[in-house]
């Protein structure tokens, strides 16, 4: 059966709404200030806070650099302007391609997942931004173990579950703090910066509601009621075919990905907690 991942779609969604509405380069989540109205026209601003608090994490250049899950390669290009030696890992053919465009030939881009990344040592800064998340806890800390150099720094910007997630459907996501931070201490990893964000990353989550309720559902409920007057004959084969092609857990994430009544700030800062780190091997 088809298989439809909301969550990329919905990271799809949120670059295409940065890049056209936003004028915006980056993928990551915004930092608001208290008293800020989250809306589409700042959320540059707000993401350009983020990127300077990433910086002010990383040691000053020159240092050699691995940018672990690093999308179109916006950040990497950031930091080799900045006098860095950079390697990028994506594994993403397609933001491999505009990633190595991007770089040109000063920068080498890996197309693989970290826990396959078989490029050699030592680096002096490891950085995750917002793909944390997306790695094997254990293997990945064995990995940055043996490719960190002896004084150098894992970066860590994203999302972590709380111990107050259950299980159910909630915005955010990634590894459960309580979870990586026995394995960071078991890995021989010691957490020196720790920077938790969560309220002013969570304002982020009002955007993405704003556009599914304002935008993606009554667009897709146009659609929709306009084939069924104009083209029934249509609209049945296509309401169908998706009955029979997407299984019944995806059809209800659609939904209340349309509904978005559960991408709330206020939800998401429930059940997440999301964390500036910075790591370096114990002596």
């Amino acid at each position: 059966m088809a298989k439809i991942d909301t969550k990329t779609e919905g990271l799809d969604l949120y670059v295409y709404v940065a890049k056209t509405f936003a004028d915006s380069p980056w993928l990551h989540y915004g930092l608001w200030e208290p008293g800020e109205r989250p809306n589409i026209p700042q959320l540059r601003m707000a993401q350009e806070r983020y990127v300077d608090k990433l910086l002010a994490l990383i040691p000053p250049a020159p240092g050699r650099l691995l940018d672990i899950g690093g999308g179109t390669g916006e950040m990497a290009k950031l930091l080799l302007d900045k006098g860095y030696t950079v390697e990028m890992i994506t594994p993403s053919h397609l933001q491999a391609e505009v990633a190595a465009e991007k770089l040109g030939p000063n920068a080498r881009v890996h197309e693989t997942k970290f826990e396959d990344f078989s490029g050699e040592g030592p680096f002096d800064v490891c950085m995750f931004s917002e793909s944390f998340q997306y790695v094997d806890l254990e293997t990945s800390l064995a990995k940055l173990k043996h490719i960190l150099a002896p004084n150098g720094r894992v970066i860590i910007a994203d999302c972590f579950r709380s111990d107050a997630y259950q299980g159910d459907r909630q915005p955010g996501g990634g590894h459960r703090y309580s979870e990586f931070a026995v394995a960071v201490e078991r890995a021989g990893f010691a957490i020196v910066e720790n920077e938790d964000v969560t309220l002013a990353a969570a304002q982020t989550m009002a955007i993405d509601q704003n556009v599914y309720r304002g935008f993606v559902a009554p667009t897709v409920d146009q659609v929709r009621g306009l084939l069924s007057n104009k083209r029934p004959i249509l609209y049945w084969f296509l309401k169908t075919a998706y009955g029979l092609f997407v299984p019944k857990s995806e059809r209800e994430n659609i939904v209340a990905r349309l509904k978005a009544d559960y991408r709330s700030p206020e939800a998401f800062a429930t059940v997440n907690t999301y964390r500036f780190l910075a790591l370096e091997k114990r002596a």
